[in-house]
């Protein structure tokens, strides 16, 4: 094998910008790979998990906190880094040369294991001093332009830098990128192809015919695309957020439902997220090649003639979109449907004490239960339990199994008409009882309070709460929306033109109802979204975490829509005749809907549907 030329130069950048291990600051040691892409030493992941909780199959990440799903045999099953342990097995081997000797390029043409001493960039081959000469007294490669390695070490560092940037390996830096491995989904060189892509095992193509077999797939993903009952286009990044969104909390939820089973029922658990990561990945996958598919058409059709730059820069968006799906096989039977269920999957648990439960690969919602209490405003606590309040009256209601009951009813004396209430991620609930917006915490106490709009008579008429605790107060007579932080201070006013008494906040975004209309706007006012409505609109929620967002209409309706607007179906028929809310959605996945007839809350969760 020849080895690439080295320079000391490039040697102390890869050391010291690549093979450290930022846990212990020394060179990798048994490198192996988390989820988010981030590499440490074996045993520097042992020590970690020590750290962590050990009674849990799960390791946060020390540099970005995303979390990992340990293999059965833990730390050690993890999938090493071979990429990093050849690199630092190589630059041991330079480090261990005598002082000023280099390693050896050896001869590709003969096997007297002669060291290199040139190139022929027409063949591509390393050649000692005879067959240099050999090779220029053959007439028919007279015309082959030949290099010393000496000359191929001169040329402009600032040239050079910038050639690999675009075209050459990481791994043999002298080699061009010029070959697609299918089965790797990767760029590769000669050199890699032939010691770690080889046929038949891999699938690898030049680049032009690597580009035209995606080009043409591309095309026709791109016709399915719009030809999609659900009009996917331009909301591929949104739907895979919400699906990553959905399957980590698919993973929460069957790991807090496996700790109240039986410990005989754990290997359960684990074939259950192995299933689950796979249908995750499975419908990733099919979203990253439609996503490569538009942005392919896209630069094609902006370019009047595609180049090899144009191609090399294609190839490489689908190597970052798919390389870590190369091992992912989908059978015709498997194959997902081009709609929204693609950006899916949750769990549902089996009501019997031998299973865990099972996984939902489309969305489908039921009434669970129906609890009689008294709810004028509705919200819900990270915990899922749901905050029913009327007056000075504050209703805590619980799942158990399939039923929600009422665990506590609370007299509070610093609430007396409240119209409005959310709860924010510390769990207080922040509450609009005019014209005041009071806070109180766990125990239903008076933490603060503060006075929105003092400097007019108007008096507000609604509130939301975000993921970071700013409260944004409506006054629909004023038409506008004051945003605060959370200790009350404004941070500005945003205009709200016909703006009702329904709003919400999500993703940076406030969401409100203007007569039959909902409407976006970001945090300086700016409207994002206008869509019109047919039906009177009187409730709205968002599930926080994928940021879709739930209308319940007059008629008593829930219309699902996506995080950018986009019209999904309808999750169920409110059985309640007209409705005039509230809605919220809570953090068990369940939405929670005011009865209009009589005091209880209809509540209702997703469903397997055979």
């Amino acid at each position: 094998m020849a080895e690439g030329v080295s320079t000391d130069p490039l040697l102390s950048k890869v050391i010291l910008g690549h093979l450290e291990c930022s846990i212990c600051c020394t060179r990798y040691n048994q490198p192996k790979n988390l989820d988010c892409s981030h590499s440490y030493c074996l045993k520097c992941l042992q020590e970690l998990k020590k750290t962590q909780n050990p009674d849990t199959n799960k390791l946060k990440c020390p540099l970005c906190q995303k979390e990992t799903i340990l293999p059965l045999d833990g730390v050690t099953g993890l999938q090493s880094n071979y990429l990093l342990i050849a690199l630092v097995e190589e630059v041991n081997k330079q480090e261990q040369l005598p002082q000023g000797e280099e390693s050896k390029v050896m001869c590709q043409a003969c096997d007297e294991e002669n060291a290199a001493i040139s190139q022929c960039f027409n063949c591509e081959h390393y050649l000692c001093l005879e067959c240099q000469k050999a090779h220029q007294r053959l007439a028919a490669l007279k015309n082959h332009e030949i290099k010393t390695l000496a000359e191929l070490q001169e040329v402009d560092e600032t040239q050079t830098e910038s050639k690999m940037n675009i075209s050459r390996c990481d791994i043999h830096p002298i080699q061009e990128l010029c070959l697609y491995c299918m089965t790797c989904e990767q760029l590769t060189c000669k050199l890699c192809a032939i010691l770690q892509h080889k046929q038949p095992m891999h699938n690898v193509f030049d680049l032009h015919t690597a580009f035209d077999i995606f080009q043409s797939k591309a095309s026709k993903d791109v016709s399915q695309l719009h030809k999609s009952k659900f009009k996917m286009a331009g909301q591929l990044a949104t739907m895979r957020k919400r699906l990553s969104c959905l399957f980590q909390e698919t993973n929460d939820n069957i790991s807090h439902i496996a700790e109240q089973k039986f410990n005989k029922i754990k290997q359960e658990e684990n074939e259950l997220k192995q299933k689950a990561k796979m249908m995750y990945q499975r419908k990733d996958k099919k979203m990253a090649e439609l996503q490569f598919a538009e942005q392919t058409m896209k630069t094609i059709r902006t370019h009047s003639k595609t180049t090899d730059v144009n191609r090399l820069e294609i190839l490489k968006n689908r190597q970052e979109l798919l390389h870590s799906y190369r091992d992912i096989k989908i059978h015709e039977e498997q194959a997902e449907c081009l709609t929204y269920d693609l950006s899916f999957i949750a769990f549902c648990e089996f009501e019997n004490e031998v299973e865990l439960g099972t996984l939902l690969n489309k969305e489908n919602w039921e009434l669970m239960c129906e609890v009689k209490v008294p709810a004028h405003c509705l919200s819900s606590y990270s915990t899922g339990d749901i905050v029913a309040v009327k007056s000075s009256q504050i209703n805590i209601l619980r799942q158990f199994g399939k039923d929600f009951n009422t665990i506590s009813q609370i007299e509070c004396k610093d609430v007396s008409k409240p119209t409005a209430i959310a709860v924010n991620n510390q769990d207080h609930l922040i509450v609009l009882d005019k014209p005041n917006v009071k806070t109180l915490n766990k125990e239903f106490q008076l933490l603060h309070q503060f006075t929105p709009g003092k400097e007019s008579d108007s008096e507000p008429t609604f509130l939301a709460v975000d993921e970071n605790n700013l409260i944004a107060v409506g006054y629909k007579d004023k038409e506008e929306v004051s945003l605060h932080n959370p200790d009350g201070s404004l941070i500005r006013t945003l205009s709200a033109p016909g703006i009702d008494k329904y709003m919400a906040m999500s993703n940076q975004r406030i969401v409100y109802i203007c007569n039959k209309k909902l409407i976006f706007v970001d945090y300086q006012g700016n409207k994002i979204l206008e869509q019109e409505k047919p039906q009177q609109i009187t409730g709205v929620c968002c599930d926080h975490n994928s940021g879709d967002i739930y209308l319940l209409h007059y008629d008593g309706k829930i219309q699902h829509l996506s995080a950018i607007g986009a019209h999904v179906g309808w999750v169920f028929f409110v059985d309640l005749g007209l409705s005039l809310g509230p809605i919220t959605f809570t953090h068990n996945d369940t939405i929670a809907v005011k009865h209009l007839m009589y005091e209880a809350v209809n509540i209702y969760h997703r469903v397997l549907t055979l």
